[in-house]
C-alpha cells in the first residue's frame, strides 16, 4: 500500500510540474502536432505520386523495350 501511494504521490508530482514549465498550452500544443502531421502527410503523398509517375514511366519503357525485342526475333523462336 505504501508503495501505491508513493507512486501516485510521484504521478501528481511530476504531472504538476510538467504542466507548470510546459511552453505552451495544451490547444496549442495540439494544433502544433496537427499542423506537423498534416505536412509530413502531403509531403508522403507527394513523394508517393512521384514514385507511382517514375514507376509508371519505368514500366512503359521496359514494356516497349520487351515489345521491341520480340519484334527483332525471328518467326517460329520463343525463349
Amino acid at each position: 500500500m505504501k508503495y501505491v501511494l508513493v507512486f501516485l504521490l510521484g504521478a501528481i508530482t511530476g504531472g504538476s510540474v510538467a504542466l507548470l514549465f510546459a511552453p505552451s498550452s495544451g490547444e496549442e500544443l495540439r494544433a502544433n502536432i496537427k499542423t506537423q502531421a498534416d505536412a509530413q502527410v502531403a509531403k508522403l503523398q507527394s513523394e508517393y505520386q512521384k514514385g507511382m509517375q517514375d514507376m509508371n514511366a519505368r514500366i512503359d519503357q521496359l514494356s516497349s523495350q520487351l515489345q521491341a525485342s520480340r519484334s527483332k526475333q525471328p518467326m517460329g523462336q520463343s525463349n
